[in-house]
């Protein structure tokens, strides 16, 4: 298969996942859900933490299973505020 065919089949691929995923835009749950991953999202870059600082709060026991190289990928670098001066 050619980078071509590689192309076209994933654009065709991706058409399809959004044709799927349109009419769950409609649901009023979906759009809340959205609405406070976009908020948690806003207020963490703002706050300077990681996926995985949240993951800690909501779900201690969650944010503890994961595999040292998983929570490590997920926190990524260090750089608190606090830190920084």
């Amino acid at each position: 298969m050619t980078s071509v065919q590689e192309f076209f089949e994933l654009s065709n691929r991706i058409t399809l996942e959004y044709e799927a995923i349109v009419p769950l835009l409609r649901d009023p749950e979906v759009v809340k859900a959205a609405r406070f991953l976009a908020e948690l999202d806003a207020l963490a870059s703002q706050y300077d933490f990681k996926p995985v600082d949240i993951m800690t709060l909501l779900d201690p026991g969650r944010a503890a299973g994961l595999p040292a190289a998983i929570g490590q990928k997920i926190k990524g670098p260090s750089n608190r505020r606090s830190n920084a001066k």
